[in-house]
């Protein structure tokens, strides 16, 4: 696309670019991607999520969740009236990813699912969240500079019609690997709430982090799957389905805004 194409001038969703950022971090730091994320962010936190679910603390795999969807047996159509089918973590105990015993650090990191395949509880969600609110602190531990902070949540791309793929709507602000939902028609998760996260749509989980940073107030939703294709189930206000539209506009209501 030439110039159209430079950075923040046209976007399209590609969650990739997570498996090359965490190739790069394994080259300059010389660890594998699911230690180094321990070491950098979830150990300081006091978490015990990862992103190899074969290396969780006991108590983590004890709460580790399968995730299920409704659809015909090996293949991605769904059935609403068909089996609830495991799609993730069935297995106990979970295997390392595929080919760990000839891994290579620095060559693809995508087997430990940098795109989003963190197992993590809502509770820990919420502590990765109160550090972003806090400016990048953790009690007495700086995690992220306040700086790194503003840049990453600074917008990058507007949709305006002509430069991107919302994807039906869903992405109308990006900044650098969040998307964003300011409180106006549109564009908003729920109204009255303006917001910054990301949303998480894989095998069956549906997921919303979303933070509204200057009043300090964030949702968290997992919803571990889903009987029909939630693409049926079209919101009234949103890109979302609206199970989804009807549990943010409910907590929001009844936990945030009282």
């Amino acid at each position: 696309m030439g110039n159209a194409a430079a950075p923040g001038a046209y976007f399209t969703y590609c969650n990739l670019g997570w498996g090359i950022i965490g190739t790069l971090m394994e080259r300059v730091a010389g660890a594998r991607f699911d230690r180094l994320m321990r070491q950098l962010l979830l150990a300081p936190l006091g978490l015990e999520a990862g992103y190899n679910p074969a290396e969780l603390a006991p108590a983590a795999l004890g709460n580790l969740a399968t995730l299920y969807r409704k659809r015909t047996v090996d293949t991605e159509v769904w059935d609403a009236n068909g089996p609830w089918i495991a799609q993730v973590d069935a297995v106990r105990p979970p295997p390392p990813p595929p080919g760990l015993e000839r891994y290579v650090l620095g060559e693809n990191a995508t087997p430990f699912s940098p795109t989003g395949g963190l197992r993590i509880s809502a509770r820990e969600l919420g502590t990765v969240m109160l550090m972003l609110m806090n400016g990048g602190r953790h009690g007495n531990q700086r995690i992220l500079q306040a700086a790194t902070l503003e840049r990453m949540f600074t917008p990058g791309w507007r949709a305006d019609g002509q430069n991107g793929d919302t994807l039906h709507g869903l992405f109308k602000v990006w900044g650098l690997g969040n998307a964003q939902f300011p409180d106006e028609p549109g564009r908003r998760l729920v109204e009255g709430f303006d917001a910054v996260g990301h949303l998480g749509d894989a095998y069956g989980l549906r997921s919303v982090f979303a933070l509204d940073r200057e009043r300090r107030n964030g949702l968290i939703v997992l919803v571990g799957g889903t009987s029909a294709d939630p693409e049926t189930q079209q919101g009234r206000y949103s890109a979302l389905a609206r199970f989804e539209e009807q549990i943010l506009s409910s907590m929001f209501r009844h936990a945030i805004a009282g």
